[in-house]
């Protein structure tokens, strides 16, 4: 069977993405286990992810990839505005 266009780009993205399934998934499961939930910084000003550190961020890029990891692992995925409009990807169970 042959893939769509958009199919073929999700897997392109999977491959280019800077973290394996397994590791996005440890993080966030760290995180839940210790707040109640993971947030991620996400939008179009972030230059790089970094799923450790003070304030784990996504790019936009990676965002895609990284909710469709936690949704297959079961977890929910929603979003948060701070007071100044910076979006936070949510995730928790």
């Amino acid at each position: 069977m042959t893939m769509n266009a958009s199919e073929r780009l999700r897997q392109e993205m999977a491959q280019e993405c800077p973290f394996t399934k397994e590791e996005f998934i440890q993080e966030i499961s760290k995180h839940i286990k210790q707040y109640g939930k993971a947030m991620f910084i996400c939008g179009g000003h972030i230059q790089g992810t970094r799923l450790k550190g003070f304030i784990p961020a996504l790019r936009p890029a990676d965002e895609e990839v990284a909710t469709e990891y936690a949704r297959s692992e079961g977890f929910k995925v929603s979003y948060w505005h701070n007071s100044y409009g910076v979006r936070h990807v949510v995730f928790s169970l």
